[in-house]
């Protein structure tokens, strides 16, 4: 990850000043735009959500107490070494063992290591009693290895050093360079992990603790890699501001501790794939079947969801049919919304019921997934008639309370489309963590939310003959992992969902031992049909006097059956079968009842049963319709060019093209993007889509694949990890998916490097790579380019091969790319930018042919009826709702003439892109309202304004910023009509307007800053 500011890098002298002033410290973050930390935005809010679950969870007053007397006895002991002049391997080793808690070497081996030390004896016998004094002292694990200094070079080193360490009168800069030099020594049995331990001991709110806990923490949680210690310690302040962590750094460091050991926050975040996870909206119904006010108790009760338009079983519909049968209803997305519920929802994935932008209830998808039940909602709504047949079991965790303020005026982007029945939301953790601060007391049910996500309950919904009382008889065979069932003679078993044997005791008719939630693979001549899973527990009917125990069951059809010559090579392996009541013989399969199998056989079974499903869905996602995408609402672009923006992206789209949005910072070409593929993923054939940045260390490792560590077995055993590319065409499990990818800066990669075969895929071919998949499903792994000319056979053989991933002219990669930063880019070659449409997204015109100021681009006031939004103010404040609304209008009301003539003054200087501007604003809105309005704007321009100079020539730099308080003409209109008819720009009758800017503190700063000189001794009389 290339972890950086907004506005700035970690490149440069400026960079680091600017960080140290501007980001440490300040008054709480509760916004991702409010954010230091350039990280993706679920993993920003659900880390924030996350730290406040530790703050309700972890004694702190007893951490910081443990840190407070551990640094006592440090202190002691590194005084009474300083003082007696010695550091050898016996006061490196004592001090290690204070450091580390008392599981690590024990209170009373610490104190006998501390004894045989010679430093001063007074302080010595201080740091024993305040041990012996204390319960809890150490703050780190570690090892028990006997610390060595190699030299008496180096020792006279870490007397020096800790002697500055301990001087408090010893500069921010001294103590650094100390910090680097003890980090440099060469001392054996001592790490990073012991030695950053005693600074945090020393200096609390200036170091914090770097081991395998806090790089852990923050790579998974954050994509934060840490190396460099001094930029760590930069880092930490940053992310201590954004999650409101205490000044105390242990505060922190505890939490990478208790993410990572004491709580599953870690592997929450791997396994659940927070950054880009499924995450569903779903409307509880509309007023013609009874609205959310008789749909959602129903749905609460009930443990489901549900979606209307009851065209059928949709698990007996292809897409062609579904689409066919919703051709004649109202909403012309029926087709869309059904084939999502019943393809796209899966086990696991994260619901978020509403009514219309208002958020009801936070829910989990639950197993076995789609089941067809018209009759099921109408015997739990009353007085309504519900055509909702279509059902889903959830386990709804967390329910908001009627009377919370509704999301719409929540200080958030919440996503929730009022007029959209069943769309993806981007914004689940920003929901999360704001509901979580609104209802503390929901906090318990939220974080439960992942447990069940990692681990999704079975709920079968009850048929309504399934009123039979539960059979009270032990099973006369073992139970199994998994089941098979033969039906050659009994298709009706299939067609109306149940198993049943006649009730004797044969172990081959034994269906009392199969318990709700029990898995059983239909075979019927020669074919695996689908699976099923138990609804209910065994009961017994009687059928022409004879009695027999029946089964409910609810059956899952694969939509090509799995031949049995496909899968018995496996099945009859020794180390798959089971000693009894295994249906396979060597020579075929056993004609009887019921059967057992292994887990391996079940989920070997269950692999290829979704296999078959991937036909089905490589065939749906071959193309997309003709795409008409719309500029999103909170970005204002001038008539002109928005009619130009939107021309160009459906040209580019429909024409096949990737696309790379190019221009200059902020003038929104990651919005664009996102915006675009948000749109996308309206339209069944996309998925979803995927967010990265691009980086200069990326290899064809990072965008293709490569081999890893195995995570399970053998530790020395490498398997093949795919790159952010083909996670856009298969699933982590390996389903087929289509996901569209944003590469953001993508020329800060070296392309060449970094897309190495993508090259030929990106332009419609099909390459092998140089890896194979390990295990039964073994294989070069393949990027398949496959469209309508391919022969249906071959698709099929492409959708079921998990080694192949599947592109088809349905994907898109859109890119972005900063033109101002010319200094770190790659040149990109003509063989890659063919590939590309390129859309350039320019700076507005701020300022007229005679140069005046376009104030009302800026005005709050400004209106006309002739676009929407009516220019960045009204976009501006679009996106932000309740009280932020009106501070930021109040602060544009007040700073749009002098805001205005400063963009004038940079234009054509620095292309300063409306973002910034926006920045700008947001500063002065936040700024001490005491203040005027000079020292707020100064102040913003050195903050937000400044960094975007870094690389200009020194005389460019100056003319620049010499002229940045010049005084304009500014107009309000942009055409007026005259009494003659003609249209001119109105401008405001009113002399010149400055920025009215503090020029002698922003000379000097710019000054020191730039190392320009701009003030003379005269100038500054």
């Amino acid at each position: 990850m290339n972890l950086r500011y907004r506005g700035a890098s970690y490149e440069g002298k400026f960079t680091q000043d600017y960080m140290n002033g501007c980001f440490v410290g300040g008054s709480m973050v509760s916004r991702y735009s409010e954010a230091a930390l350039d990280v993706d935005a679920n993993r920003w809010y659900c880390t924030k959500f996350f730290a406040e679950y530790y703050r309700s969870d972890v004694d702190w007053e007893g951490v910081r107490s443990r840190h407070e007397q551990t640094a006592e006895v440090v202190k002691n002991l590194l005084s009474a070494y300083t003082q007696a002049g010695v550091f050898s391997d016996d006061e490196l080793t004592a001090l290690k063992s204070a450091v580390q808690i008392p599981s690590t070497v024990g209170k009373e081996r610490t104190i006998e290591q501390i004894r045989d030390t010679q430093g001063d004896p007074q302080l010595i016998e201080k740091a024993i009693e305040l041990l012996e004094k204390y319960d809890e002292t150490g703050i780190v694990g570690g090892t028990a290895y006997p610390a060595s200094v190699p030299d008496s070079e180096t020792e006279d080193q870490l007397l020096s050093i800790f002697e500055k360490l301990l001087d408090s009168d010893s500069s921010d800069s001294e103590l650094d360079e100390e910090v680097e030099a003890l980090l440099s020594l060469s001392l054996k049995n001592v790490s990073l992990g012991t030695l950053t331990p005693v600074l945090s001991l020393l200096y609390p709110t200036r170091y914090p603790i770097i081991n395998e806990q806090t790089r852990t923490t923050l790579r998974v949680c954050l994509d934060i890699h840490l190396s460099d210690y001094l930029e760590a310690v930069s880092i930490f302040q940053n992310v201590r501001r954004d999650f409101d962590f205490e000044p105390h750094l242990r505060h922190l460091d505890f939490f990478c501790y208790w993410a990572n050991e004491q709580t599953d926050v870690t592997r929450w975040f791997e396994e659940n794939n927070i950054a880009g996870r499924d995450v569903w909206q779903l409307n509880a119904g509309h007023q013609n079947d009874g609205g959310p006010e008789a749909l959602w108790p129903a749905w609460k009760e009930q443990g489901v969801c549900s979606i209307g338009w009851d065209i059928g079983d949709l698990s007996e519909l292809d897409a062609e049919e579904i689409e066919e049968a919703t051709e004649d209803t109202k909403s012309q997305e029926a087709g869309d919304y059904l084939r999502r519920f019943k393809n796209d929802l899966s086990s696991g994935a994260l619901v978020l019921a509403k009514d219309g932008d208002t958020l009801l209830g936070i829910g989990v998808l639950q197993n076995p997934g789609y089941q067809y039940s018209p009759g099921f909602l109408n015997q739990h709504v009353p007085d309504v008639s519900v055509s909702h047949p279509h059902i889903r079991p959830v386990d709804w965790i967390a329910v908001p309370h009627a009377d919370h303020p509704p999301t719409g005026e929540w200080d958030i982007e919440t996503g929730l489309l009022a007029r959209k029945t069943l769309v993806r939301t981007k914004a689940f953790e920003a929901i999360r963590y704001t509901l979580a601060k609104q209802e503390p007391e929901l906090l318990p049910n939220l974080i439960d939310i992942e447990r069940n996500v990692s681990n999704p309950g079975e709920h079968v919904l009850v048929k309504e003959y399934q009123d039979q009382t539960p059979i009270d008889e032990e099973p006369v065979s073992e139970t199994a992992p998994y089941y098979w069932v033969v039906q050659n003679n009994n298709p009706e078993e299939i067609e109306n969902e149940y198993l049943q044997a006649e009730r004797d005791n044969h172990p081959h008719h034994d269906l009392r031992k199969l318990t709700p939630g029990d898995t059983i693979f239909n075979f019927r001549k020669g074919e695996i049909l689908g699976h099923s899973i138990v609804a209910a527990d065994p009961y017994v009917i009687e059928e022409d006097e004879t009695e027999f125990i029946r089964v409910d069951v609810s059956f899952h059809a694969y939509s090509n059956p799995v031949q049995f010559g496909e899968v018995f090579a496996y099945l009859n392996r020794d180390d798959v079968r089971l000693d009894k009541y295994y249906p396979i013989y060597h020579s075929g399969v056993n004609q009887k009842y019921l059967f057992n199998l292994s887990a391996d056989a079940g989920e070997y079974l269950l692999k290829k049963g979704n296999r078959q499903r991937d036909r089905e869905r490589l065939e749906q996602r071959l193309s997309i319709p003709q795409m008409e995408p719309t500029l999103p609402t909170n970005l204002y672009f001038p008539p002109e060019q928005a009619r130009q923006l939107r021309s160009q992206i459906t040209a580019a789209i429909n024409s096949g093209k990737h696309v790379v949005f190019t221009g200059p910072p902020g003038t929104g070409k990651s919005k664009l993007a996102e915006s675009l593929c948000e749109q996308a993923v309206s339209m069944s054939p996309v998925d979803d889509w995927k967010f990265t940045t691009a980086t200069a260390e990326w290899t064809a490792y990072d965008t293709v694949g490569g081999y890893m560590p195995s995570r399970e077995g053998d530790t020395d055993a490498l398997e093949f990890s795919p790159g952010q590319f083909l996670q856009c065409f298969r699933d982590r499990d390996g389903t087929v998916v289509n996901r569209w990818l944003i590469i953001d800066e993508l020329n800060r990669s070296d392309i060449d490097k970094a897309f190495g075969q993508l090259f030929s895929v990106l332009a419609g071919d099909s390459v092998e790579l140089p890896y194979e998949r390990n295990g039964d499903e073994g294989g070069p792994v393949q990027i398949e380019w496959v469209d309508q000319d391919e022969v249906k056979a071959a698709r099929d053989r492409i959708a079921t091969d998990p080694n192949r991933y599947p592109i088809t002219p349905a994907w898109r990669l859109i890119g972005t790319m900063n033109t101002a930063d010319k200094a770190s880019l790659y040149e990109m070659s003509y063989a890659f930018m063919r590939r590309f449409a390129f859309i350039h997204v320019g700076i507005p015109r701020i300022k007229t042919e005679d140069g005046h100021a376009n104030q009302w681009m800026l005005d709050p006031g400004y209106n006309t009826s002739e676009r929407d939004p009516q220019n960045y103010a009204a976009a501006w404040l679009e996106s932000v709702n309740g009280s932020t609304r009106e501070q930021l209008r109040e602060t544009l009301s007040t700073v749009a003439p002098q805001l205005t003539v400063l963009w004038a003054n940079l234009d054509g200087e620095r292309a300063i892109g409306p973002a910034i501007i926006h920045d700008i604003v947001s500063y002065i809105a936040a700024y001490d309202s005491e203040a005027d309005t000079g020292a707020a704007l100064t102040d913003a321009v050195i903050a937000l304004v400044f960094p975007q100079l870094e690389g200009m020539r020194p005389e460019q730099q100056r003319t620049l910023i010499q002229g940045l308080d010049t005084a304009r003409r500014c107009v309000e209109h942009p055409l007026r009509t005259d009494e003659e008819g003609n249209q001119t720009p109105a401008i405001i009758p009113d002399a010149p307007r400055a920025p009215g800017l503090e020029t002698n503190r922003l000379y000097r700063t710019a000054e020191d800053m730039f190392g320009i000189e701009i003030l003379n001794d005269e100038d500054e009389s």
